[in-house]
């Protein structure tokens, strides 16, 4: 009986493998559709600020990054000066994730069948 799940839970690897790929692809190509001043307006979700209303160190943190990524760079230091070190950082991180996925892809992906000739 294991040997009928076997190829289930493969084609499952490869197609989430490929769910993930296309979310790392296209989250960063998103964020740099969007504009620059996208998130800067609403209310803000940090637990820190809504709870207990103390600024912590990230906050500001994801319009720093945004507007960052628009080349922005008045605006990123105005929210949040550690932008600077944090999105070259997390490309770093983004560059590894897609990497690391892909070599899954490769390894997932299901080998050719070969043909057998008709004698």
């Amino acid at each position: 009986m294991q040997g009928f799940f076997l190829p289930l839970t493969m084609k499952f690897k490869y197609y989430f493998t490929i769910a993930k790929l296309l979310f790392i692809v296209l989250l960063p190509l998103t964020l740099l559709i969007l504009p620059g001043n996208f998130f800067d307006d609403g209310q803000s979700i940090c637990l820190s600020k809504v709870f207990f209303d103390f600024e912590c160190y990230a906050c500001g943190m994801t319009r720093a990054c945004q507007h960052l990524i628009h080349f922005e760079f008045e605006e990123a230091f105005m929210y949040n000066m550690g932008s600077f070190i944090v999105l070259p950082l997390l490309g770093v991180v983004w560059i590894q994730w897609l990497i690391k996925e892909w070599k899954t892809l490769n390894r997932l992906r299901p080998s050719p069948t070969p043909i057998d000739p008709i004698l």
